[in-house]
């Protein structure tokens, strides 16, 4: 299995990344640091996680200490949704971008996704109290809409101006992403990231994403401890969102660990490898140095044809992650329910 994959750009992208998201400040700057001196070369950022400038005192010690050179660094961040396009004025998309690449003390970025499909009218939210209420609805305060199309052709001119070397986007549906590509850009998105995991592989997406030539990255790969409705595990049974083995967190289900043993890996490093072996780029967040180690660990063997079968069997939709509208997206975890009716 190949350590790297090819972008649409003709780019090759490490299938192993470090992700960055609540990556502390004070704990970043070291993780980003150990991770490279432990041979990571993909870290994946963004604005939203409020770290970039660490991350970026972290890129530029590794540079003039000889830990690795820019060019055969591979650095994601995002655009979020207070800098798209809204009502007509395309000036904050650039000026992000900018900031990102100030605070990363970077000349350009290897990637450079749409966070989400989403505009906000606010271009910050810490005045109206921050992003969602505690239960994971979206705060009421903003004025949003699903707005992609223009915010795409500002990226695109980034992209061709030489900013960004590749642009992708981020929590896009295939109806979504199908909508982009029937626009006029001429651009195709090189990386979709979504979430995906045993309990969550959306085979449809990924399928649609393979023929257009968009390369899937995987967020949330080794699932999550917690989330906004205090589920973080689908339940054993047959129903909707369940799974015969479900009961349990990834890392702690039976059949993640049972497979474990047998290969004498860790349960992260399993789900790590289910998702490199399925076709997807994971980036799995840890500060622990020992951790980043054992994440990236995933290459020179394979988790054999009847255990991917079994981990397949995992899946029933289980979400971690949530939008910010009822459509988008509809599970146990939205405040809204599984069918996209508020509860």
């Amino acid at each position: 299995m190949a350590s790297s994959v090819v972008l649409n750009t003709g780019a090759k992208m490490p299938t192993v990344g470090l992700g960055l998201w609540k990556s502390k400040p004070g704990e970043v700057k070291q993780a980003v640091l150990s991770a490279l001196k432990q041979g990571y070369r993909l870290l994946d950022g963004a604005a939203a996680y409020q770290n970039e400038a660490e991350v970026g005192d972290a890129i530029t010690e590794a540079i003039e200490t000889g830990v690795v050179k820019r060019e055969e660094l591979f650095v994601v961040s995002k655009l979020f949704n207070t800098a798209h396009v809204w009502k007509g004025d395309a000036t904050r998309v650039a000026a992000a971008c900018d900031q990102t690449l100030k605070d990363l003390k970077l000349d350009y970025l290897d990637l450079y996704l749409m966070h989400w499909p989403f505009a906000f009218e606010q271009t910050e939210l810490q005045s109206i109290g921050g992003l969602r209420l505690p239960d994971g609805t979206p705060n009421p305060k903003l004025v949003f809409e699903i707005e992609f199309m223009e915010t795409w052709a500002e990226m695109v001119k980034l992209y061709k101006a030489g900013k960004v070397k590749a642009i992708g986007v981020s929590n896009f549906t295939e109806k979504q992403l199908g909508e982009l590509l029937a626009g006029s850009s001429g651009v195709v998105p090189a990386i979709n990231q979504v979430e995906l995991h045993p309990y969550l592989q959306q085979p449809d997406l990924r399928a649609f994403c393979a023929e257009k030539g968009i390369q899937v990255m995987a967020y949330s790969g080794l699932g999550s401890g917690d989330s906004y409705s205090g589920t973080s595990f689908p339940l054993a049974g047959d129903g909707p969102f369940q799974c015969a083995s479900g009961g349990a967190t990834l890392l702690k289900n039976a059949v993640v660990n049972e497979i474990a043993a047998k290969l004498a890996k860790s349960p992260a490093q399993i789900l790590i490898r289910w998702s490199v072996q399925s076709g997807a780029i994971c980036i799995p967040k840890t500060v622990k140095p020992e951790r980043i180690a054992e994440n990236h660990d995933v290459y020179g063997w394979e988790i054999p044809a009847d255990d991917m079968a079994a981990l397949s069997a995992l899946n029933c939709g289980f979400r971690y992650g949530i939008g910010y509208c009822p459509g988008h997206f509809d599970c146990p975890n939205a405040p809204w329910g599984a069918d996209g009716a508020s509860q």
